[in-house]
């Protein structure tokens, strides 16, 4: 008995804590495509691998500041290219090494270099006044070739950022003709096969409103083995951009996510890939994925101090983080709600295996009793003869139903695991709202009511073969029930009856056993004691239906 009390006891627990891990194990909710699935779950992993990439960052960096390769001016310029998008201030101060260098060295190339860098960085901090001032004093025509596109590169970019800074249409517009005026003199300044050609030819036709024109020259060029993993990430980015533009959501977070990725390994604090990522799941519902992104996007433009950036991704964190915020309080309630129904749940559990060990120890205490009476009726005679009989046949009618009643446990709990695992299956792809929808659906709790009053029925019928035909010779012949001994099943009428003959003669407790209500069981039993040839002693002669009862 210890045994066994011990063991319901511990399927219990298993199950309630079974539950509990499922309700706090939520994932995301949105059903993305196998491709997007993929590159998302590749993408926080290497969100994840961040102190991996900075590290490798870091030595680089060490290595270039401990090495002694080159020039003072030289090591300045690699440095400067290593912080350029990974911290603007330092990419700054070494720019302005540079500087320091080239007017103590009078070369004017070399102080056109320089200043083109802090005049680069300057437009990405936002210090566009600034930024002017330098390239103003900058002419193009005493430019090296090889530095005129950076020029207009500048005010390119320079433009691009005063013109979405600027809340005067006028002005705006204004901005955006000069723009795109520097930006085709850029175009044309770059050699066919600078890759840097091929971004500015992919925003002309982005701006145009013709993507798809330029969407095979993108994958071409990411396609190519000679590409760096930061080429990589702004073909991505802007290959993103054009699906964006062509309607096709899916495939653009693809190629947002999959720059991201090479952002992160590279790795660049200065990007768009992942808070415009952000934005897209955002607008998916995937609420939980989009404020990690934005955060991270947030802190990583903070780092660079990239200020344009910073004021692109304000506009769309206070969306994400309050969406996100009422979400998780919408969970948390959720989830107080539902482990509040499992304590329930637990404590009735409690008491049902408390009930179970009261119902079994009285059993062993009945077959204890049994076996003394029995002892006493063997000295007894005559009629007392027929009480044995009687007390065989109760004796193994318990002996019966409680086998059923242990393997129906058996089967209970077993269900029962199945049905955890399909609740636990169902939140690992569907999330929560499956969850509901399996608990609202009743299929399960039917199913056990059916297995349990067919297992009832056979029982029942290995016990009483006979119980129908020898009842049908109570009834009047137009009034008798059909047969169903052989199909194994008993009608809710001939229930009514075997319970009577099993002992339990309270409507009540009928009518809770075959979960109809008190009022539909009494119109059973009047109904079958009015078809009775014999009404008054009707149900006495149906007590009397068996292999081993004795008329008495």
């Amino acid at each position: 008995m210890t045994g066994m009390k011990w063991k319901y006891v511990f399927t219990a627990c298993t199950m309630i804590a079974t539950a509990a891990g499922i309700l706090s194990c939520q994932s995301e909710t949105e059903n993305y495509s196998p491709e997007v699935s993929r590159i998302l779950g590749e993408l926080d992993r290497t969100l994840e691998e961040k102190n991996l990439y900075e590290e490798l960052k870091n030595d680089r960096i060490r290595k270039i500041k401990d090495g002694h390769s080159g020039s003072e001016y030289e090591i300045y310029d690699r440095l400067y290219d290593e912080y350029y998008q990974y911290n603007i201030d330092s990419a700054i101060m070494y720019a302005r090494k540079k500087q320091e260098i080239a007017i103590l060295a009078g070369n004017d190339s070399l102080l056109n270099d320089a200043r083109l860098d802090i005049a680069d960085r300057y437009v990405l901090s936002g210090m566009f006044e600034e930024a002017m001032s330098i390239m103003k004093g900058i002419s193009p025509g005493r430019l090296d070739e090889m530095l005129r596109p950076r020029y207009y590169h500048i005010y390119n970019s320079l433009y691009n950022g005063m013109c979405a800074a600027s809340d005067d249409p006028v002005l705006r517009e204004k901005y955006r003709k000069e723009r795109d005026r520097y930006r085709q003199i850029l175009y044309e300044k770059l050699g066919d096969d600078d890759i840097s050609k091929l971004y500015v030819l992919s925003e002309i036709m982005i701006d145009a409103g013709k993507p798809d024109k330029i969407l095979d020259s993108l994958y071409d060029r990411y396609n190519s083995l000679v590409i760096s993993l930061h080429e990589k990430a702004i073909l991505s980015y802007i290959i993103g951009n054009a699906w964006l533009e062509c309607g096709n959501r899916d495939k653009a977070i693809c190629h947002y996510a999959e720059s991201a990725i090479n952002d992160l390994k590279t790795p660049v604090n200065e990007y768009k890939s992942l808070h415009e990522l952000a934005a897209l799941l955002y607008e998916k519902g995937d609420v939980r994925r989009a404020y990690r992104y934005i955060t991270r996007s947030v802190n990583d433009a903070m780092t660079a101090n990239a200020r344009i950036n910073i004021q692109s991704i304000n506009k769309l964190l206070p969306i994400i983080s309050d969406s996100y915020n009422i979400q998780m309080r919408r969970n948390q309630k959720q989830l107080k709600e539902m482990l509040g129904g499992i304590s329930i749940l637990a404590v009735l559990l409690a008491a049902a295996i408390v009930t179970l060990m009261k119902f079994m120890k009285k059993v062993s205490v009945a077959e204890r009793l049994t076996r003394e009476k029995n002892d006493e009726l063997q000295k007894v005679n005559g009629r007392l003869h027929e009480y044995i009989i009687m007390l065989q046949e109760a004796n193994e009618i318990k002996e019966s139903y409680l086998a059923r009643y242990l393997d129906m446990c058996s089967d209970y709990i077993e269900g029962l695991e199945r049905y955890r695992s399909q609740l636990r299956k169902a939140a690992k792809n569907g999330g929560f709202a499956e969850i509901m929808e399996n608990l609202r659906n009743g299929d399960f709790i039917e199913k056990e009511l059916q297995e349990f009053y067919a297992q009832f029925d056979t029982t029942f019928l290995d016990l009483f073969p006979d119980f129908i035909s020898q009842m049908n010779t109570l009834l009047q012949p137009d009034k008798r029930l059909e047969d169903t001994s052989r199909e194994g099943s008993l009608s809710t009428e001939l229930r009514v009856m075997a319970l009577i003959r099993l002992g339990v003669k309270d409507s009540v407790k009928i009518a809770h056993f075959l979960r109809r209500s008190s009022s539909t069981i009494y119109n059973y039993r009047v109904k079958l004691r009015n078809a009775a040839l014999d009404r008054e002693g009707f149900e006495k002669q149906i007590m009397r239906i068996g292999r081993l009862a004795k008329d008495y």
